[in-house]
């Protein structure tokens, strides 16, 4: 009989804080906390992502994030399967209440134009997820 009330208090307790977590409506959402950011950035009028390149996820820490992977594939409704692992890294640095994990894109995805960036957490039962689109991909020597 105790093991049945400790279980129903943890899962109460597990539903009252997912209501709260601003990120299960969107890692849009700026309560989400969540930034991607490119170096060099990504350019809003040309739409070019230019390798070698830096992305940075900065995740609050209150999530715990155990691994960001970035995800390559195409622009367009219906292709959610089609995007497969690019580049991931499980290191982050801890920077006041951020996760700041860094992965580095040597090279073009082939000829995929869009990047979703994948945050995996124990605390939910999928990542979270940021998508980056459409860019054209160009090697930065011929910039």
């Amino acid at each position: 009989m105790r093991v049945f009330c400790c279980w129903i208090v943890l899962a109460t307790a597990t539903m009252a804080w997912a209501q709260n977590e601003p990120c299960l409506a969107g890692t849009q959402d700026p309560g989400c906390g969540i930034t991607v950011t490119t170096n060099p950035p990504l350019t809003t009028e040309e739409n070019v992502f230019w390798v070698p390149n830096q992305i940075t996820v900065e995740v609050p820490a209150r999530l715990h994030a155990t691994r960001v992977v970035v995800l390559s594939g195409p622009t367009g409704t219906g292709v959610a399967d089609q995007f497969k692992p690019f580049v991931e890294t499980k290191h982050y640095q801890k920077d006041g209440a951020n996760m700041r994990f860094k992965v580095e894109v040597k090279s073009c995805p082939g000829s995929d134009n869009a990047f979703n960036v994948g945050i995996y957490s124990p605390r939910f039962p999928y990542p979270l997820s940021v998508l980056i689109q459409p860019f054209e991909c160009k090697p930065q020597a011929g910039r």
